[in-house]
């Protein structure tokens, strides 16, 4: 318990480390130097290349897709959406600042951007084409589980509640688009760590928020292992 919490409280830390570097960047416009953490807010001018998303179809330069299914938590008998998928992709592109043009020069780590749920779908329903495309492409998302597809005794209560019900979500920034980036500064631009369209006191939050649940796991199991120890 010992070693398993301390696993997780160091995993944690790191996430929660990484969230802090919206506010301890140096704004690009006040001297942030090469290989430091700068900041910089702007809008998205220009990019080579596009990304399409998987579920809209619409064309961006940073996203993030997720896919969630209503389900039934054990822990509080209550529904909620859990995450079946989730990925993160960007391709680089130059931020216009008031200081000037500033050059992302990597794909980002990290997307933190207004979430669109695209569709959603309950589990009698057919998705759109490109959504039944997506996932028969990944095996890593089953069309059937138990949500959607339960003993005939128990569907009309999983009807009453939506088990089962999907959400297709996309968050997505493209040219025109009002964003800040986090990252290491270069001598051509910035190496992005991350990309938000809000305010780093609310981006730090969100970023973080997986990870604080971690770290009070991980204090939890480091107690029990002491407590466990102790008595022996």
């Amino acid at each position: 318990m010992l070693i398993l919490g301390g696993v997780a409280l160091a995993v944690s830390a790191r996430y929660i480390w990484r969230a802090t570097a919206v506010y301890r960047a140096t704004q690009i416009s006040d001297g942030a130097t090469a290989g430091s953490l700068g900041r910089a807010t702007g809008t998205v001018e220009h990019a080579d290349e596009r990304i399409v998303a998987p579920f809209s179809a619409a064309e961006c330069v940073a996203l993030r897709s997720e896919i969630e299914e209503r389900r039934l938590s054990v822990l509080y008998l209550l529904p909620w959406y859990v995450t079946l998928y989730e990925a993160t992709s960007a391709v680089p592109f130059t931020l216009e600042t008031a200081a000037g043009t500033v050059s992302v020069v990597e794909p980002a780590h990290t997307v933190t951007l207004t979430r669109d749920t695209v569709e959603t779908c309950g589990p009698n329903e057919t998705p759109p084409e490109r959504i039944q495309r997506f996932e028969s492409d990944h095996d890593d998302v089953s069309d059937t589980t138990l949500w959607r597809d339960p003993p005939s005794v128990l569907a009309p209560l999983f009807g009453l509640l939506s088990l089962g019900t999907r959400r297709y979500r996309e968050q997505r920034a493209d040219v025109g688009t009002d964003v800040t980036v986090v990252g290491r500064v270069t001598a051509d631009g910035i190496d992005p760590l991350v990309v938000s369209d809000r305010t780093p006191g609310q981006t730090m939050p969100r970023m973080a928020k997986i990870a604080v649940a971690g770290l009070l796991i991980g204090l939890v199991g480091c107690l029990l292992g002491v407590v466990l120890i102790l008595k022996l």
